[in-house]
């Protein structure tokens, strides 16, 4: 009886077990399946394929895109040879001719001599770059039909023909094109029509030039304005191209035109092999301009008929992002068009196109391009199913003939961690061991596709952490990617925290917090170096996703920028822009309240030449920074420290209630200068020295500007007088002497820019009524200086006469060179050239002058000029030279004070001028007729010619012939002017007709 209870119990457990395990066996079947699909469809399986198509899709549009750009960058706008042939013809002729590149311009012979010479460079361009065209405009409007230039084309680059047979002309003159053997195309036109409102088609032209513009003439760099033109045709029925056009900047900073090259949308849309990107109906590029940071992109080119059956002829696009990075889409109706955008890097940083983001876009068809993620997920599906068919034979299986090994094994399977990779032991039965087996291999792909997100970022190199956080876990997830990233203890593989230790140590993270940018954290490092980390996250539910990812190189990189652009790298203070920035948010009609009594203190360093001429530049920069130390000194007031220039500093103090507060931070200051010094090579030590001018706030101006301009002025002053004080802005002394300073950067543009204009004036022979020669007379171009009494002051005080002196040499000649090449004056006429009688040009400058101008120099007259007393050695150096070339000197404004008797008597010039003074009302006048009879008498003995100037009237050119004078300059015989006029002939009979009346009688 008790053996049968026994037995019954064991089959009532048997039976039992049987029902536990079949029961088990199920609800662990449609686990792992369960677990299976999970694993699939949010383990990321699903989700790494697609990824995987998206990043061949990326990959293969970024090597499109890197091929195009390096075609665009490298080697279709290489144009520097090009400049460099173009630079070097105008070169050429402005020395031929002597011109500016200015005065080049508004010659229309000379803009087509220089389009002639070119011609050939443009088309060696257009060889070497393997592009469609090429072309240069020049900006001169002076042509009735247009802008002169040449666009030549070749619309099949990768061949050649000799003699450029395969190469048509598109614009320039029918001269040059048979002079380089290039046939005219259909489109043909002798000029480039280009309206003064650019039309967009205009823009290859208009733009560069226009952003130059925008420009002062000495800050245009060459390198800086080139332009990349959207989509146009030069003619209705051309082609469709691209233009890089750059504008040609001379030295001085004009503008002559742009010289570029086009490339035909046909010739780019062939470079883009969209059939890469699949079959012949899956993908396209298109490539396009965006001007609103990519929400829509304007058509460039496209490549693929597939592109014209999605968009049409769309003039643009605009993509939609995705959750894919780098990827957007195109919705139309239930398909899906996917895109990758790759940026193409044509312009650099804070260039005037910047905005203009080019970028090449693949397209796929959403069906092709994951095509292979839904196979593989019906492939997962299927094998489910069937995994889970054959798990429930097995299982009905297992129940009947494996009770007590299933539940050993059961048993087994609940000791086991669900973290860590399942181990089973082996029960000696095929079919167990079997399932034993696969439960094991289903554990390790739960456990591999936990950590996948780690191996991958370890593979590709991405200094990125990740975690998992359960808002209501015991336990986060953390990569060991993160660990390392935060400088957490580093596991050997991916990890798990408790949650309130996760916790805390993001609380502790809080504490370093980055002011800069919200969600990046500032991590100490070892020694001075420190990390940026920034924080990403999303919600799902309860669930947080997030990463940390290593931003040190751009945080670092975007603070350089930052502190480069405001301050000197040199001192550390505020550079000017930085300076002018901050006192203009200080005059602002918010904060000028806060003014109250102000000070702008202008510091000039003195003697900062004499120590880089004497002990080099390095000490010139310890010098500075030794001066930079003493403005520390305004640290503790209310102030703003820049520096200005080279050997220029501001100060702005500000913020106090009267101007004694003011004094005493400059007082600190002075005697911080006083006690600062420079250890120099030699051993010495020399004071730190500097001249500054004050200008208050209100009482001397009321805004920045005017402030900034009274202080220069006390500056000016203080610098011309006793250095290395400060002096306060004097209104008195503004008012009389700011006529002379105001004109300082008036003069350097005028020498600098040689703005000056050679008015003629005849001068006339008594003997035969003919032109002797044509006295030149200097005209400034701009207005403050059209005094020439002032100019020469001016001059004088700036040390500048010698400069003048050069300038009138160089600009007269040129135009006498011009003139004589024209035959506008003709062969043996003379140029009397005013010459300063206190300076005297260089050896090297005459020696430049003589080889230049050597076959003009024997028929120069050089004047000694009126205005500044002439120095005895000089006059003798300018008599020597005269010998030299065989050429004259004159004596200018005789009877003026200057110049007169004395030189007279000892130089011996070869013609002497009367001056005005002399020769008006002479005809009335007993005593200027004898002075002129003196004068003639003793010219006659030392066979010296006079010359009488401004003869006006009819009577005074009477007088001064019968008198006997030899030649005659005034308004009577022709007036000044900028042409070359010939004498009226009325004019010419009078004086031979008063000349054979007073010698022939």
């Amino acid at each position: 009886m008790r053996k049968r209870k026994r037995q019954g119990r064991a089959a009532v457990r048997s039976g039992s077990i049987r029902r536990r395990l079949l029961l088990m066996l199920m609800v662990l079947l449609l686990l792992q399946t369960a677990v299976y699909l999970l694993v699939f469809f949010k383990g990321g399986v699903q989700g790494e394929a697609r990824k995987n198509a998206f990043s061949i899709f990326r990959e293969q549009t970024a090597n499109r895109a890197l091929d195009l750009g390096n075609d665009m960058v490298e080697r279709w706008s290489n144009t520097r040879e090009g400049e460099n042939d173009v630079y070097a013809a105008v070169g050429e002729l402005l020395d031929e001719y002597g011109l500016t590149a200015e005065a080049l311009l508004k010659d229309s012979v000379l803009c087509r001599q220089l389009v002639a010479d070119t011609a050939e460079h443009v088309i060696a361009m257009l060889r070497r770059n393997g592009v469609t065209g090429a072309f240069l405009v020049l900006d001169n409007t002076e042509e009735e039909g247009g802008r002169p230039g040449f666009y030549v084309r070749d619309y099949d680059p990768a061949s050649y023909a000799a003699g450029n047979a395969d190469l048509l002309l598109e614009r320039g003159l029918p001269s040059v094109a048979r002079e380089n053997g290039v046939a005219l195309d259909s489109y043909w036109s002798a000029f480039f029509d280009l309206d003064d409102a650019p039309a967009p088609e205009n823009q290859y032209f208009f733009a560069p030039l226009q952003a130059a513009a925008a420009v002062e003439p000495e800050n245009r760099s060459r390198e800086y304005f080139y332009h990349w033109s959207g989509r146009f045709r030069l003619s209705e029925l051309d082609r469709d191209v691209i233009t890089y056009s750059v504008p040609l900047i001379w030295e001085d900073g004009t503008l002559l035109g742009v010289l570029g090259i086009d490339v035909s949308c046909d010739y780019v849309a062939g470079q883009l092999r969209y059939q890469e990107l699949g079959d012949g109906t899956a993908g396209a590029y298109f490539l396009g301009i965006s001007r609103d940071g990519g929400t829509t992109y304007t058509t460039v080119c496209t490549s693929g008929a597939n592109f014209i059956a999605w968009f049409g002829q769309a003039p643009s696009i605009a993509p939609q992002q995705t959750d894919q990075e780098g990827v957007v889409c195109f919705r139309q109706g239930t398909r899906t068009l996917y895109g990758v955008v790759q940026p193409l890097k044509l312009y650099n940083v804070n260039t005037p196109f910047e905005k203009e983001q080019w970028a090449l876009v693949g397209l796929q068809n959403g069906a092709h391009l994951l095509a292979s993620t839904q196979r593989i997920q019906r492939l997962i599906l299927v094998s489910a199913l069937v995994c889970l068919a054959l798990g429930v034979c097995l299982m009905l299986l297992a129940a009947r003939y494996l009770t007590k090994p299933l539940t050993n094994l059961v048993s087994a399977l609940e000791k086991s961690d669900p973290d860590k990779p399942i181990r089973l032991p082996r029960l000696g039965m095929s079919e167990i061991d079997a399932l034993t087996g696969a439960i094991e291999n289903l554990s390790n792909s739960a456990t591999e596709s936990a950590s996948r997100t780690s191996k991958i970022l370890a593979m590709i190199h991405i200094p990125i952490g990740v975690f998992k956080y359960q808002k209501d876990g015991q336990s986060v997830f953390c990569s060991r990617s993160l660990c390392e990233l935060m400088g957490w203890p580093v596991p050997e593989e991916d990890t798990y925290l408790t949650s309130a230790e996760f916790r805390g140590r993001m609380e502790h993270l809080r504490a370093y917090q980055y002011s800069g940018e919200p969600a990046i954290y500032r991590l100490p490092g070892e020694g001075s170096g420190n990390r940026w980390v920034q924080l990403t996250w999303r919600e799902e539910g309860d669930t947080i996703l997030g990463a940390f990812e290593d931003v040190t190189r751009d945080v670092e990189e975007k603070r350089r920028i930052e502190y480069e652009r405001d301050f000197d790298i040199l001192t550390d203070l505020y550079n000017r822009r930085a300076f002018d920035q901050q006192l203009r948010k200080l005059f602002s009609p918010a904060r000028r309240g806060r003014l109250q009594v102000a000070a702008l203190l202008m510091l000039d360093l003195d003697n900062l030449k004499y120590v880089n001429d004497t002990y080099g530049h390095d000490y010139g920069d310890r010098y500075i920074q030794a001066f930079a130390k003493c403005l520390e000194s305004f640290y503790c007031c209310r102030s703003v420290v820049g520096r200005r220039s080279g050997d220029e500093f501001n100060v702005f103090l500000y913020g106090y209630e009267n101007q004694e507060a003011v004094r005493a931070c400059l007082k600190r200051f002075r005697d911080e200068v006083g006690e600062a010094s420079l250890v120099l090579s030699t051993g010495d030590r020399m004071r730190v020295r500097a001249s500054g001018g004050l200008a208050w706030y209100p009482r001397d101006a009321g805004n920045y500007e005017e402030l900034l301009r009274m202080a220069d002025f006390a500056m000016y002053s203080i610098k011309h007088t006793v250095k290395g004080r400060i002096q306060e802005f004097d209104r008195e002394d503004y008012e009389r002497n700011s006529i002379l300073i105001q004109g300082q950067d008036a003069l350097n543009r005028m020498i600098d820019g040689r703005l000056v204009r050679y008015a003629l004036q005849p001068i006339v022979s008594v003997a035969d009524g003919g032109v002797y020669g044509y006295e030149m007379l200097m005209r400034p171009q701009l207005e403050q200086l059209k005094d020439l009494r002032s100019l020469f002051l001016l001059a004088k005080a700036e040390s500048k006469l010698l400069q003048i002196e050069e300038l009138t040499w160089a600009e007269t000649l040129a135009a006498f060179d011009r003139l004589d090449r024209t035959g506008m004056i003709a062969p043996g006429q003379r140029v009397f050239i005013n010459s300063v009688a206190s300076q005297c040009l260089t050896d090297e400058d005459l020696a430049a002058l003589e080889q230049r101008y050597g076959r003009l120099l024997s028929r120069v007259v050089i004047e000694i000029t009126e205005g500044e007393a002439s120095v005895g050695n000089i006059t003798s150096r300018k008599k020597h030279r005269a010998q030299l070339w065989n050429a004259q000197l004159a004596l200018d404004d005789y009877g003026t004070g200057f110049n007169s008797e004395a030189v007279l008597m000892e130089y011996a010039p070869d013609l002497v001028k009367v001056d005005v003074s002399i020769i008006r009302g002479i005809d009335a006048d007993p005593d200027r007729r004898d002075l002129l009879n003196s004068l003639i008498g003793y010219a006659g003995t030392r066979n010296i010619r006079v010359l009488a100037e401004g003869v006006e009237t009819a009577a005074e050119l009477e007088t001064v012939i019968a008198c006997g004078v030899d030649y005659i300059q005034g308004y009577y015989i022709a007036r000044l002017d900028f042409e070359v006029r010939p004498i009226p002939a009325r004019v010419q009979q009078e004086i031979l007709t008063l000349y054979r009346k007073y010698t022939f009688g």
